[in-house]
């Protein structure tokens, strides 16, 4: 496929951050689910022992969020509302149907992948917040016990939340046959792209 059947759909740094995120993502939940719950204590054995993953889990954890923070902020654009969200809303049955004549245009991104976009944004302020809280031996002798006790059960209810949204995105990404490879390479072909966002499609024409 030559160069100009090819448009890009991400941008190195972009990928760079994705891919980072997906590294320091996987370490910050295997070793929160290795304390929190302790059936999955081997978890641990990621970064060695429990003790050294008690250490690292905020660290890993702020530089997921700060990462996070830093791709919502370059993808706003592409995740604000606009007037194909509605129409693809209604039609969102024959999305799930996969009969895509009847799937109305849309942009860089659809509405569901602008959801999650969303529920992203609230879970890295929730975790950065409920994170701080809870912080042994830094932050969490500043709160009380009670509210302490509130923060590890906001935190860990996000952090189930969060590994839910991720499976949605993991899934959408593997239902739609070269989502992935943009990812990875930063292209897309212009026949994927009149595809499945036409929007997106006709901007890159314009």
């Amino acid at each position: 496929m030559s160069h100009k059947e090819m448009i890009v759909r991400h941008k190195l740094v972009d990928r760079l951050c994705h891919w980072t995120i997906v590294f320091v993502g996987l370490v910050t939940f295997l070793t929160g689910f290795s304390f929190f719950y302790p059936s999955f204590q081997w978890l641990s054995g990621i970064v060695g022992t429990p003790q050294l993953a008690k250490v690292m889990h905020p660290f890993f954890g702020i530089a997921m969020c700060l990462l996070l923070a830093v791709m919502l902020i370059r993808y706003y654009q592409h995740n604000k509302w606009n007037k194909y969200d509605l129409p693809w809303m209604k039609a969102v049955v024959w999305v799930l149907l996969q009969k895509e004549e009847n799937i109305p245009p849309v942009g860089h991104y659809n509405p569901g992948q602008k959801m999650l976009f969303r529920a992203f944004v609230v879970f890295v302020l929730a975790f950065l917040i409920s994170g701080i809280m809870m912080w042994q031996p830094y932050f969490a002798p500043m709160f009380s016990a009670e509210a302490v006790n509130w923060a590890t059960l906001v935190h860990s209810a996000c952090g189930i939340l969060m590994l839910l949204s991720l499976v949605v995105h993991v899934w959408m990404a593997c239902w739609i046959e070269g989502s992935i490879t943009g990812m990875l390479y930063g292209k897309v072909s212009k026949a994927w792209a009149r595809k499945h966002h036409p929007a997106m499609f006709e901007e890159h024409e314009e």
